[in-house]
């Protein structure tokens, strides 16, 4: 269960979870600072933790309340299947051509309604997840996160490996990056 605590003036939402490291989101539309964290985890370790990321929570708050302004989410639904479909069609055309050109291979995709991330993968069934917010970008930018995605099927952290296989597959990606999470 999710508790609001003040850091500093920021208002904070923190859960308590099963998990090993502390992690930290920013929700559209309201740039909310969400804050996952293991049981055992002091809240003055929570509190160091947000202290230490304050420039990173101010820069991500203001860029995430730009975004959703400036692309508000739909709320027609019929628009909104429109545009999973228009997505679906672009995902159905570039996704083979990415598998066969990197021999990396994905055992089904889904588009999912997801705001604060353009993709995820499961990394035990190899089935990846593409945001419904990519059908307003360019093709590069959704070549981009079904790269990203593909390569997650090998390589499950953002090691080396995954840079490694990241820039022989698309040597440009990194500008690509800055412009899919700043533009």
């Amino acid at each position: 269960m999710a508790r609001i605590i003040y850091i500093d003036g920021l208002e904070v939402e923190l859960t308590r979870k099963r998990i090993k490291r502390m992690n930290m989101r920013i929700k559209e539309p309201d740039g909310r600072i969400v804050i996952s964290a293991p049981y055992l985890v002091p809240e003055g370790e929570v509190i160091r933790f947000v202290r230490s990321r304050r420039d990173w929570i101010e820069k991500n708050v203001d860029r995430v309340r730009a975004r959703s302004f400036a692309h508000p989410a739909p709320v027609d639904k019929a628009e909104k299947e429109a545009r999973r479909a228009y997505l679906k069609r672009r995902i159905e055309a570039r996704l083979p051509v990415i598998e066969e050109v990197t021999g990396l291979r994905c055992s089904g995709w889904t588009v999912r309604d997801m705001h604060t991330r353009w993709g995820s993968c499961n990394t035990n069934t190899h089935h990846i997840n593409l945001s419904l917010m990519l059908a307003d970008r360019s093709d590069t930018e959704l070549d981009y996160v079904i790269l990203h995605e593909l390569v997650h099927t090998v390589v499950p952290n953002h090691g080396p490996a995954f840079y490694a296989l990241m820039d022989r597959f698309m040597p440009g990606w990194k500008k690509i990056r800055k412009a899919l999470n700043y533009g």
